[in-house]
């Protein structure tokens, strides 16, 4: 009786693969490089052909699988990928190649989405419905789920957090082109712009560097922090007054630097938030690492099986 299921995450640079059983039992764990050429036109055919390999080496029949579930860089609708720059990807019909090819159900989410659910499902052993997940690396990304279901939007654009407008006496161009979004100023980069602009001159070139020059007491490095802290915690009241999550998740890599960042964070968001919401308010780093949007899509894929069969 078919049993498996493969959950992948497509990275920039690697593309994640994990094949679980029905109730969510890891059975293996792999990856491939991102071929970006050609426009990525060949990372769905490797994909396929990696899967195909995975199986025939444990002599196991393709027959044994259910569906798989794929995490995407960008925004994506039920059959394609809407746009995924780094990958050269515009209304690209992954799910129809993939399906074509392997014969099963293929979901698409988009990574952040992935990443949410898979915390959602495997990081924590407490029984959740509504969590607030959000990425803060070089950007700032995010992924809401209101009774256990992925906010994805009629644009295909829910959990854009990071291009939450903010006020500043500055203004920053956003990647997406539009001035002053949240990533600008809350996101590694935008820190790494900030202490910079303070101390006058280039000092850092990344997020970490600042945290190391934290614990020692540098100036620059704790009015930064502050400033950053200052722009994250208005823009996630306002999403937790709105929706009232059960948690609050905080990835990415910004989210290494643990209490460094959280115990800040959680003081601010005490001051913004709703005085009802305030008394217990749960935030907590995120536990799955890079291993999130495997677990989450392959969550997404199993929940769509059910579905099917009700």
């Amino acid at each position: 009786m078919p049993n498996k299921i493969i959950g992948i995450d497509i990275g920039g640079t690697a593309i994640k693969l994990a094949l679980l059983d029905m109730a969510g039992v890891l059975i293996e764990k792999w990856s491939i490089s991102t071929n970006i050429s050609d426009n990525g036109s060949h990372i769905p055919y490797e994909i396929v052909n990696s899967i195909k390999g995975k199986f025939s080496q444990a002599g196991e029949s393709l027959e044994n699988l259910m569906g798989i579930g794929i995490g995407v860089p960008g925004p994506v609708d039920d059959v394609h990928v809407k746009r995924a720059v780094n990958l050269g990807w515009s209304n690209f019909p992954l799910k129809n190649i993939i399906e074509q090819a392997l014969h099963v159900p293929v979901v698409l989410l988009n990574d952040a989405n992935a990443a949410a659910l898979g915390e959602f499902w495997k990081g924590t052993d407490v029984p959740l419905n509504d969590i607030v997940f959000i990425t803060i690396g070089t950007g700032v990304g995010g992924g809401i789920i209101v009774n256990g279901q992925i906010i994805n939007g009629h644009h295909s654009s829910g959990g854009e957090i990071g291009h939450i407008p903010v006020v500043s006496t500055e203004k920053r161009v956003c990647g997406c082109g539009n001035v002053n979004c949240l990533e600008c100023y809350g996101s590694a980069n935008g820190m790494v712009k900030t202490f910079n602009q303070l101390a006058n001159r280039t000092i850092v070139s990344n997020a970490k560097e600042i945290f190391e020059l934290l614990e020692t007491g540098d100036q620059f490095a704790q009015e930064t922090l502050k400033i950053t802290i200052n722009y994250l915690a208005k823009a996630i009241s306002g999403i937790v007054n709105t929706l009232d999550p059960e948690e609050i998740v905080i990835g990415g890599g910004v989210s290494e630097a643990d209490q460094l960042f959280i115990v800040p964070l959680r003081e601010a968001l005490e001051k913004s938030v709703f005085p009802q919401i305030r008394e217990s308010i749960q935030i907590r780093k995120a536990s799955l690492g890079n291993d999130a949007g495997i677990y989450g899509a392959a969550y997404q894929v199993i929940e769509v099986l059910k579905m099917m069969t009700v």
